[in-house]
C-alpha cells in the first residue's frame, strides 16, 4: 500500500476526499480501484487506513472511508541538518536523500564559502519546491512525517540554534583527533542524547574561523574518515551513522 498525507484529525468511519496531484497519482499511476486500501498519515505520528469508496476520474477525486487508526512510533533521534547551500540542484538531492534516511528538519545556511545567491523574490518559489521534494520523498519511503524546512539563515544566526540541541557536530576535514566513532561511543554512554544538530559546509567546506566560532558555541568538530566527502554526501553519511547507532535504522 502507498501512504498519502492528510493534515487533519481523522477517526474511524470518517469520510474524506483526496483531490489534485495525490488523486491523480492514486488513479492514473497506482491504478487503484474501489475497495482498495490506502495508508493515510497526519504528518506526525498517527496513521490511518482508508478504503476507497468512490473514484471520480474527471476531478480527479478519490473518496475514502477510514477503517483503522493507530499511533505509530515517531522517528528517533531528532536530527536537524544545517546545510551550507550548494550550487545548482544539489540541495534538492540533499533534501530527498536525507528525508529518506530520517532527518527531521533542514536549515539551509549561508557560510563564508557559499556561492549561491538566492534573491528574496525567488526564495518563496524555491521553498515551495523544497517542500514538494521532501513531501514526495516522505511518501516514497513510507515515512510517517514530513521534515520541516526552516528559513535560510546566516552561519552566525544558525549557531544561536545550537543551545536547543543535546549534541551538535560539525564534520571538518582538518579535524584529526575526534572521529564520529568517538562521538558515537559517548552517545552510547549517554542515553539522554536524542536531539542532534549536524552542520555541513558547502562545496568549499567551512573556514577555520567558522569552525572556531562553532566550537565556541558548543559544536564538536569531527572527522568522517580519511576521504574528503562531497557536500551532498557528507550529510547523508553522518546522519545515517547517527540514525543507525541510536536505533532508528535497525541498530537497537
Amino acid at each position: 500500500m502507498s501512504r498519502f498525507f492528510v493534515f487533519q484529525d481523522l477517526n474511524i468511519n470518517d469520510q474524506i476526499t483526496i483531490s489534485g496531484e495525490d488523486a491523480h497519482h492514486i488513479i492514473r499511476v497506482l491504478r487503484y480501484q474501489t475497495g482498495d486500501v490506502i495508508y493515510i498519515s497526519d504528518g506526525a505520528n498517527t496513521e490511518s487506513i482508508g478504503v476507497i469508496l468512490d473514484i471520480d476520474m474527471q476531478g480527479p477525486r478519490v473518496k475514502l472511508k477510514i477503517i483503522e487508526k493507530n499511533k505509530v512510533r515517531s522517528i528517533s533521534p531528532y536530527i536537524t541538518l544545517f546545510q551550507g547551500l550548494p550550487k545548482g540542484e544539489k540541495f534538492d538531492w540533499i533534501l530527498q536523500k536525507n528525508t529518506e534516511i530520517g532527518v527531521s528538519k533542514f536549515i539551509p545556511i549561508i557560510t563564508q564559502r557559499t556561492v549561491v545567491n538566492i534573491s528574496p523574490s525567488k526564495l518563496g518559489h524555491r521553498k515551495d519546491r523544497w517542500g514538494k521534494i521532501v513531501k514526495e520523498a516522505a511518501k516514497q519511503c513510507m515515512r510517517m512525517d514530513i521534515p520541516k524546512i526552516d528559513d535560510v539563515l546566516s552561519f552566525d544566526l544558525a549557531l544561536q540554534e545550537i543551545q536547543n540541541y543535546s549534541l551538535c557536530i560539525i564534520p571538518w576535514e582538518n579535524e584529526k583527533e575526534i572521529s564520529l566513532r568517538h562521538i558515537i561511543k559517548d552517545m552510547n554512554e549517554n542515553k539522554g542524547i536524542s536531539k542532534i544538530a549536524v552542520f555541513i559546509g558547502p562545496e568549499g567546506g567551512f573556514s577555520k574561523d567558522e569552525v572556531e566560532k562553532a566550537k565556541a558555541a558548543g559544536a564538536i568538530p569531527v572527522s568522517l574518515g580519511p576521504r574528503i566527502l562531497r557536500t551532498e554526501t557528507a550529510g547523508v553519511v553522518a546522519c545515517s551513522v547517527l540514525m543507525y547507532e541510536i536505533g532508528d535504522m535497525g541498530g537497537k
